[in-house]
Parts: structure tokens; sequence; C-alpha cells
């Protein structure tokens, strides 16, 4: 659950700088291209949201990296600048406690948002709703009983012209993707305030469509007697949208339309500015620093495999340092070390340790900012700057503690032996 929630709260930082972004430019924008330019702006928002979850850059270290010597050869990258390896190795922590207050939170908002859409069918039911564009899978128009007797001919087409644009633009499902993002971010006031301004520049936009289409006149009178039956409608495309202020809409009545070069000039403004904002928020995202030598780093292994006697269950230390993560194109600076009872990460490493002979070194040594994980009772969480596993007792010792580690004692094996120190 921790990988998500810091999924979650990149999605929203981009997100909000998105919709700040917009929030600035929509109206100047509109000024000056009208409202279906401003309503495309809106695009920034998810190319933000998408180039967040691009890979970061990959940057060359600025020194080389220090390092300890492996018998075999092999290097061990001293840096522990990986804060969010901790992070995963916690047991439990605070990010069960965060992951149940989002859930309650999307729950709430699902269920506030199911109430909105159960009252606007219910009105549907009674001939009272509408007109609207309603339905995710298969949109539909929706027009109340009296729409006949209520609006003149001229006016019923004016109201269709637009809902029509509105099938046509998809924006009953945009809207519901738009109702399911508030859902998952409800914490972030941003994404509540960007809904309410997105439903806004989409019904300008298709006023400015339709107005191509019908009178100036009848649409106004359309708009004005059908301002009395404002209703909410999450997840689709009310026409007298109660969140959307009749000024605004009847303001844009007097203007005239752009011309094809300032609606291309406008389109192209905006292509810009989401290239921009995409790139800005994948550059915003802090770089990773790459091994000053990835094809030569230690990536872990069986550093110490001991059977209970010959032929016995066995038990496995492992030691790993400078491991790739090919999936997101990162690099780890960190050492980790696995046994039974649990975990430990540190910053260095020194590797003395003869599984050939009951002579020789017989120890591991993680060295400064050691982190001990392990489910233990009273050990678990422990900090510290030196912590020695000694395979002769098989106890671990953090700054002169020692501490069972599950590994047996060593013991020299001499009959079907298959494991290595590496």
């Amino acid at each position: 659950m921790t990988d998500f929630l810091f999924l979650l709260a990149k999605i929203n930082l981009a997100m909000a700088a998105g919709i700040v972004l917009v929030a600035l430019l929509r109206r100047p924008m509109r000024a000056a291209f009208h409202a279906t330019v401003a309503y495309a702006l809106w695009l920034l928002v998810p190319a933000a949201m998408l180039a967040s979850l691009l890979p970061p850059r990959i940057v060359a270290p600025l020194a080389p990296l220090p390092h300890v010597a492996h018998p075999a050869g092999a290097q061990i990258p001293a840096a522990l600048s990986s804060a969010r390896v901790v992070v995963h190795a916690l047991p439990l922590d605070g990010s069960m406690a965060l992951s149940a207050v989002w859930i309650a939170g999307m729950v709430a908002m699902l269920l506030y948002l199911a109430r909105a859409q159960h009252q606007f069918h219910k009105a549907e039911r009674l001939g009272a709703a509408g007109p609207a564009v309603v339905g995710f899978f298969k949109p539909r128009i929706v027009v109340p009983s009296g729409f006949a007797v209520r609006f003149s001919t001229l006016e019923q087409e004016a109201i269709m012209a637009h809902e029509k644009i509105h099938l046509a633009r998809q924006d009953a499902r945009l809207n519901a993707i738009v109702a399911l993002l508030r859902c998952l971010n409800w914490f972030n006031p941003l994404v509540h305030l960007g809904a309410l301004w997105f439903r806004r520049d989409q019904e300008l936009a298709c006023d400015t469509a339709a107005l191509g289409q019908v009178s100036r006149v009848d649409y106004a009178n359309a708009l004005l007697k059908s301002q009395m039956w404002a209703v909410t409608l999450p997840l689709g495309c009310a026409w007298p949208a109660s969140e959307h202020p009749l000024t605004e809409r009847v303001a844009l009545l007097k203007r005239q339309m752009p011309t094809q070069a300032r609606r291309w000039t406008g389109a192209a403004l905006v292509l810009s500015l989401t290239t921009v904002a995409g790139i800005g928020a994948w550059a915003a995202q802090p770089a990773q620093v790459a091994p000053a030598s990835p094809g030569h780093n230690f990536v872990g292994g069986i550093m110490y495999a001991q059977r209970n006697g010959n032929g016995g269950p066995a038990s496995f230390l492992t030691l790993e340092a400078g491991k790739q993560e090919k999936s997101l194109g990162l690099w780890s600076s960190h050492v980790t070390m696995h046994f039974p009872y649990g975990m430990a990460l540190a910053d260095n490493a020194i590797y003395d340790f003869d599984t050939r002979s009951n002579a020789g070194g017989k120890t591991i040594t993680l060295i400064g900012h050691v982190k001990l994980l392990t489910a233990q009772s009273g050990i678990d969480g422990l900090p510290g700057q030196r912590l020695v596993f000694d395979a002769r007792t098989g106890l671990l010792n953090l700054d002169g503690k020692d501490m069972p580690s599950g590994m047996p004692k060593f013991v020299l094996c001499k009959k079907d032996c298959k494991f290595t120190d590496r």
C-alpha cells in the first residue's frame, strides 16, 4: 500500500500544478481565442499526470561512490541514498493508518456523488429531469415531460443542438472520469475546484459550438427559461447545470465567433502549453543518480548458506547492493542483508567470510546508519552504526548487543555441499 500512496502523492502534485496553471490561463485564453480553446486547455492536467509517472532522468554521479572490497572482486556501493527502500521495508507504520483514512474518504465521496446521481434518475422517472445527457456506456439525451410545452420549437432546437454536441464530444464519459478522480483524490481541494471549472468551460465550449447552428436569441431564451430547473448531475451533462453561473453563458452570446486563423492559433498554443506541462512535470521529479560502473556493481546473491547438519534443512543469508530496478529504470544505492529473522540496511558492508575451511573469517559486518528490521519484540526498528553477523555463534551484534539471526552455527560442510558464498 505504501507504493500506492507514494504514487498517489506524485499524481496529486502533478494534477495540482496543472489545475493551477489552467486556472490562471482559462479566462485570458477564452478572451483571446473563445471558449472552445479554453476548454481544450484542460489537456494540461492529464498530460502532467501521465508525465509524472514516467521514469525520472538518470544522471551520472558527480564523483565516484566509495566502495569496499569484496573477495570475489566485486564492489559494494557505500551511500545509502534511497529512503524509499527503508519505507518499503518497514512492517506496520503510519502508511496503514493513511490508507484507511484514504479509503474512508473515497467511499464517502463516492456515496455523495452516487446520491446526487440517484436523485437525478429519480426525477427522470417522474419526468422532471433534463434536458441533459446521461449514461456512460450508452449516453442518451433526457428531456422533461413538459419539454414541448415549456419551450418553443426554436428553443427546443437550440437545446437539442447543445446536447448533441455533448454526445459527439463524449462529455458525459469525460465527466464520469472527472467524478472518479474526485473520489480517488478527495483530499485535494484543487481537484474539486478543477472539476467545477472544467464543467463550466465544457458548457461554454458547447454553447460556442451550438451558436453556429441556431439563433442567439432563441438560445438566450432557452437559457433563461431553463435556469429555474437547474440540477446537479455528476455523471452526465445537464443543460441547466446548477454549478454554472448564467451570467457567463449569456455574456458569451454577445461575442463574435473567432476566425479560422484565430482558432488555429489557439489550438497551436494549447498544444505547446500541454507539451511544456508534460515535460515540466517529468523534469520536476528528482533525478536518479546512476552508479559509476553499473556493469561491475555487486547485485547480490547467496553469501552464506548453512545446513543444520549434512543434508538437513538449510538457512540462507544474502547481501545485496547496487541492485538495479529495471522496471523503473532506477539504481538503488544501499546495502541490504537478509537473514531468516529479518533484514538490515546500512551504508557499507565488509565481507570477511570463508566457507571452504574452519579457518579464516566468519563475519559479515554492516557499517553506518544501520536499520534493523525484524518481527522480534524489542528488536524491530533498532538503529545503530555497526552490525556484525558471526557465523561461529549464529548471532547478530548491534553496537555491542547480541541477538539471534535465525542462522545455525557454522559447520564445515563435508557431504552433499551445493552452496557457494555467492
